[in-house]
This record gives C-alpha cells, structure tokens and sequence, in this order.
C-alpha cells in the first residue's frame, strides 16, 4: 500500500481509499462492514498520488502520459486527463498530488524533474518548483506549495492572491 486518504469530514464519503499496486483504488465505506463500495480501475500509484475534494479523487500516476487524472468519486469514472508535460518527448511518471482550489491542482514526479500547478481550464502552469532528482512529495496549504524528494531540498514557494478560486 502506498498512499490511503480520509475524505474531509463534510464530504458524502465516508471511507478510507487504500492504492495499491493492482492499478485500482479502492472506495470503502467505513459505516458498513463489507468489501469496498467502489473501485477505480486504471491509476499506477506509487507515491502519495491521491487527494479527494467534495466528490472528485485526483490521482497522479506512474505512468509517461496520461498520470494526472481527475475521477468522479460517485461513479468510479474518469473525468479528465490533466496535460502535465510541455513537451512530448518528456515524460511525466508522477508520484504526488494535491488540490489547490476547484480549477488548479497541484503535482510531481520524476519524468520532469519538477512539481507544477496547473489550471485545469486554462492547461496553463501557474507556479513549479524545480530540481535535479526526482519530487516525492507535494502540499498545498493557504497560499503555500511545498515540494520534496530523492535530492533532500524542501522547495516551499508562495502562490497565493493573486490565483484566486
């Protein structure tokens, strides 16, 4: 297991979403004692690459193209790709992600070396961090972005006011 989230006490999940190397997340209800409720099939988790906002997951995935993804928590089905690379010949292969408000979210991995807020409506890069090893981990928190990995910086950045929601 590589990452698993609590939803935020308002959301109408209540569960507890275990990734796995099985390509699958894994909805489950903890008021009910059962197997779980729902399951996303496709994600290759290999970091802390899940965040759940209101009834959206994000997921952000091993994979070269196609590893920032936005599912509809109610159906278990893709909502979008997210682009994450400039350019073609890169790779994404991402291991993190958060969201920052309802339009950017915020992610990185090893592909490019560098961990990039994105507007999901605009496909623009808002704000990155870079480095010359991999990026393990993100955060977001009340105007700030934070980035970490195999090169042991903590990049911390401001992004705030001026994006608002």
């Amino acid at each position: 297991m590589f990452s698993i989230n609590l939803p935020d006490p308002r959301s109408p999940y209540s569960a507890l979403i275990p990734l796995l190397w099985d390509r699958t997340v894994y909805l489950w209800d903890i008021r009910v004692e059962k197997a779980a409720v729902r399951e996303i099939k496709g994600p290759k988790i290999c970091g802390d690459g899940l965040d759940i906002s209101g009834d959206k997951c994000l997921t952000a995935s091993f994979f070269t193209e196609n590893a920032l993804q936005l599912w509809d928590l109610g159906s278990g089905k893709l909502i979008e790709n997210i682009p994450y690379r400039d350019n073609a010949n890169e790779a994404e292969y991402l291991y993190s992600c958060r969201f920052v408000d309802s339009q950017r979210v915020y992610a990185g991995g090893t592909g490019t070396m560098d961990a990039k807020v994105i507007n999901r409506k605009t496909g623009e890069v808002e704000g990155a961090v870079f480095d010359a090893k991999p990026i393990h981990s993100v955060d977001y928190s009340n105007g700030t972005i934070v980035a970490g990995g195999t090169s042991c910086y903590v990049h911390v950045a401001d992004f705030n006011s001026q994006h608002g929601d």
